[in-house]
């Protein structure tokens, strides 16, 4: 096999061969280069103690990292570098690879032995299929967290998880709970990103309920309306299929209808109807999201899509400017294709709805590009300026509110001396003066 190692790496193997150490690209770098795919990263698996190669590479700058200072980092922008070692009793490279987690990443490559590959990793490749490096499921017992990556990694290099290996990834689910919740959310972002998404949600919904046990009511749970030919989990996965791979938009698909089956009701007529489900469902996001340690922008991105994904765009323009003056125009993108994969998943009586979309889009863009949607951030007045005028600490937050209400109105311009002369005019007392 012709594996070309780019001068970067060679000259760092170099220095290792020089010192008499081993040095072989190993894992998912050689894993990428068989599959002819630039590797994120070039990582070499060595013998060598790391603190001896920060005297060896110091013309690199090189640095430790890991809470076990197991990885010694090597600059390089186009080439990333990392040098790992070995880190078994024997030390040596063939044990090294006994530990990998999956066949495709137990590789290992150097110009001089060529490819090691002692688990039939080169033939599980090229036959795209993803199976545990031994026949054992002790990988996944000392790293819950290969369940999710094993579904990663399908995804992402098209494969599919060998029989055994998915047996044993069921088995072992619950050893999730022993995860940081870090960890998690990181591998579960990955995978929300997948292309065939929705097909790997179904495939293992039981694994994803260990760490999100708040979708188990949604399967099978029957919508009875007229609006919907889905359940309410067939109907997600549908509104998965149909939109882009970013992750908070996907995230606010996944959770969007999350509280419709604690909020069902049924009127006379035995019609379903889900009151204040985007309110509730909005709160139960939160928590989750907070639970996996999402950064609060995530957060408050994904809460407000689910809090709006259900509500209509005023016709009024005064109206109009209050609904968008909530988001960023980002938010905006996101919300609209939000809503218009709900619409595709729905009853196919009801796609004229996204026609109505359209128009409410245009109509939103419209006010952008005239600038006539001004944030509360933008207010020519500010906190301080009503304290100097009078107006009492606790009543300032308030008082900004309704100045920021009737500037988005159309009521007074925003500029300082006009909000000055308002505020001197509505919101003080009448003998301030005196």
């Amino acid at each position: 096999m012709n594996i070309v190692i780019p001068k970067p790496v060679n000259e760092v193997l170099l220095i290792l061969y020089d010192n008499n150490y081993d040095g072989y690209l190993v894992g998912g770098t050689v894993r990428n280069l068989v599959l002819d795919i630039k590797p994120k990263k070039y990582t070499i698996a060595t013998n060598a103690n790391l603190d001896d190669l920060l005297k060896k590479f110091k013309i690199y700058k090189p640095y430790i990292i890991g809470d076990e200072k197991k990885t010694l980092i090597i600059p390089n922008s186009k080439f990333p570098m990392e040098i790992i070692k070995y880190g078994t009793k024997e030390n040596n490279i063939e044990s090294y690879l006994l530990t990998k987690d999956f066949t495709m990443n137990a590789l290992a490559y150097s110009d001089e032995d060529g490819l090691l590959d002692y688990a039939s990793g080169l033939v599980d490749i090229k036959s795209s299929i993803i199976r545990l490096n031994g026949n054992e499921d002790e990988n996944f017992i000392k790293d819950p967290l290969k369940i999710l990556r094993a579904i990663r990694l399908a995804g992402e290099y098209k494969m599919k998880i060998d029989s055994q290996t998915a047996e044993y990834m069921f088995e072992n689910k619950e050893l999730l709970r022993q995860v940081p919740a870090e960890r998690i959310r990181d591998e579960f972002s990955k995978i929300m990103v997948l292309d065939r998404i929705s097909f790997y949600l179904k495939k293992f919904f039981d694994i994803f309920l260990v760490f999100l046990p708040e979708l188990t009511l949604m399967e099978n749970f029957e919508q009875n309306s007229p609006f919907h030919v889905y359940d309410v989990w067939e109907h997600t996965l549908m509104c998965l299929k149909t939109c882009e791979n970013d992750l908070e938009l996907r995230l606010g698909i996944l959770f969007h209808d999350i509280a419709k089956p604690l909020t069902y009701e049924e009127d006379s007529d035995g019609v379903g109807w889900f009151p204040n489900h985007a309110q509730k469902g909005a709160a139960m996001v939160r928590d989750i999201m907070n639970r996996l340690k999402y950064s609060k922008k995530q957060i408050q991105v994904v809460t407000k899509l689910v809090e709006y994904h259900n509500k209509d765009f005023p016709l009024k323009e005064v109206e109009l400017k209050r609904f968008v003056s909530n988001f960023t125009g980002e938010e905006l993108e996101k919300l609209f294709k939000l809503k218009y994969a709900n619409v595709m998943a729905k009853n196919p009586d009801y796609m004229s709805d996204n026609e109505r979309l359209s128009k409410d889009f245009e109509r939103v863009r419209s006010l952008i590009r005239r600038d006539e949607v001004i944030k509360k951030s933008s207010l020519k007045i500010d906190g301080k300026d009503l304290i100097n005028l009078g107006i009492s600490q606790v009543k300032v937050g308030t008082t900004l509110e309704k100045i920021y209400r009737v500037v988005l109105d159309g009521k007074v311009k925003n500029d300082k001396e006009l909000l000055i002369n308002y505020v001197i005019k509505n919101y003080l007392p009448s003998n301030l003066d005196e």
